[in-house]
């Protein structure tokens, strides 16, 4: 008769016991489900034609200056209007973040954006929908106009 005595045990919810010759069986399955929540957590990713990045506000003012000029580069404020009308990047227009998802439709997707709101937690959300509805490229400013005016970059009032 075998011995058992070198197998391990291992109780599942419900009642039922598994006995297995690895004591290392639990850690291994325990990394194998965390490599697989952890790999599906990551699907928000670009696809290969995609450029969705954050810039900080030095490298945006650069964008600004070097993009400017096209018609298909637009900034958009994702901030309230009345924050808006206290100071925004010159040349930006405002679309609220709480009814973005209703002007999306109204975009270019294959038009160049850059985005911000007032420390970054509203346009990071703004950038994850473009990005799901398949924007070609989209920088959002790090930090969002909070450091954009702590770098000493321009806003304009009103």
């Amino acid at each position: 008769m075998m011995s058992h005595e070198h197998l391990r045990s291992l109780f599942i919810p419900g009642g039922a016991t598994v006995h297995m010759a690895n004591p290392y069986f639990p850690l291994i399955i325990g990394c194998i489900i965390m490599a697989v929540l952890i790999g599906g957590c990551s699907s928000a990713s670009t696809a290969p034609d995609q450029v969705i990045q954050s810039v900080s506000p030095v490298e945006a003012s650069t964008l600004i200056e070097e993009m400017g000029q096209r018609p298909e580069f637009i900034i958009i404020d994702v901030r309230r209007a009345d924050e808006f009308a206290d100071g925004h990047i010159p040349s930006a227009i405002n679309i609220d973040s709480n009814v973005f998802l209703e002007h999306i439709a109204g975009l270019d997707p294959d038009g160049a954006y850059l985005i911000y709101c007032q420390r970054g937690a509203r346009s990071a959300s703004v950038c994850g929908m473009m990005r799901d509805a398949g924007f070609i490229e989209v920088y959002e400013v790090e930090g969002g106009l909070s450091a954009w005016e702590a770098a000493g970059l321009p806003v304009e009032r009103g």
